[in-house]
């Protein structure tokens, strides 16, 4: 079965409102990976007209439900990182169990614990604020899940979703972790050197953000773990590997060297009339994900990367970063996502 898009719903009759005869927007069926739809997400960004080539009505209605989805997702991912986890986000919970869960831990520290400012709450021995891990919001840079714990739509129980779009697991008996992100709507910005995107001068793109659908599982490591006189103060970063590429209008899509879709022929007819080729698009995905390898890690608790670690930091577009000798993994912003013993 296809991953849900939830919360945005495709497939209906349809569900879109520019999608109908005769505005024929392709938003909905760009993104749509239910059994309606077969096509695997497309993450189209943008409608890059060319001069010289006509433009298409169905190109503006794109760009007008492209605007409304990507406002729609960043209000939801607003809600759901306010509302949504084990316990009051800005101060230190009371001890109650969590809500819906009937446990009081999370990883493997109990909620009291799991604030996500500082490792043993919000103010530090001395009753002064933690500065270093002070919470922003979601939206750092790099790439944000939709929700940052348990699948908050209700309406979903009957899809096939994943419960979290970021998975945690403490290997024991290897001392590792392994990192699982999951199917769902990721808000992301292009890292700063991005090794995959040759494709028309997009190497060194970044500074914008983007909401794209991943339909697949990417798991990084197990990854292990440093111990005694290796053990340093330091964050290692884990996050997507990301390609950037423009999407041009042919009547086939098997040139790999430049990059095409049949489906932005002239489709006001109904089909696509390759003679009636209008704009390209500009589309974003995750093609894997991947962390820093264990021998370019800091040596030292000042956190600074080898060239060669720094070089592989770049490359990522930031999900969360481990500290081996706090035991915590945390979001970009610091929440707490896992701990261990």
């Amino acid at each position: 079965m296809p991953n849900s898009t939830v919360p945005i719903r495709t497939g209906g009759d349809p569900s879109f409102p520019l999608s109908p005869t005769p505005h024929l927007s392709r938003v909905e069926g760009n993104i749509a990976t239910n059994d309606e739809f077969t096509s695997k997400p497309k993450n189209y960004q943008s409608v890059a007209f060319t001069p010289g080539f006509p433009l298409q009505a169905s190109e503006l209605n794109e760009i007008q439900e492209n605007f409304q989805l990507q406002m729609t997702l960043t209000i939801a991912m607003m809600n759901n990182w306010i509302t949504s986890g084990v316990g009051p986000m800005w101060r230190e919970p009371s001890g109650a169990n969590v809500p819906g869960d009937g446990s009081s831990a999370i990883g493997s520290v109990p909620w009291t614990r799991n604030t996500g400012i500082g490792v043993g709450g919000q103010n530090s021995a001395n009753g002064g604020h933690v500065e270093e891990y002070a919470i922003s919001g979601p939206g750092w840079r790099g790439a944000t899940p939709l929700h940052p714990f348990e699948c908050p739509y209700l309406d979903a129980v009957s899809d096939n979703i994943h419960t979290s779009q970021v998975e945690v697991e403490y290997l024991t008996g290897s001392n590792k972790l392994k990192i699982t992100f999951n199917p769902g709507w990721w808000c992301v910005e292009l890292p700063r050197r991005n090794m995959f995107g040759d494709n028309d001068g997009m190497k060194y793109i970044s500074g914008l953000k983007h909401w794209i659908y991943i339909d697949e599982s990417f798991v990084v490591g197990p990854i292990p773990l440093p111990q005694g006189q290796n053990l340093y103060n330091s964050e290692i970063p884990v996050g997507l590997v990301m390609q950037a590429e423009y999407y041009h209008c042919c009547d086939n899509d098997d040139d790999i060297t430049h990059p095409c879709d049949p489906e932005l022929a002239d489709n006001s007819a109904g089909g696509y009339n390759p003679m009636g080729c209008g704009a390209s698009r500009y589309s974003i995905n995750a093609i894997g994900a991947s962390t820093v390898s264990i021998a370019n890690w800091p040596n030292s608790d000042d956190n600074v990367f080898a060239p060669e670690g720094k070089e592989e930091y770049d490359k990522l577009s930031l999900v969360c970063k481990i500290n081996p000798y706090n035991k915590t993994v945390r979001y970009m912003n610091n929440i707490i996502l896992y701990t261990w013993t």
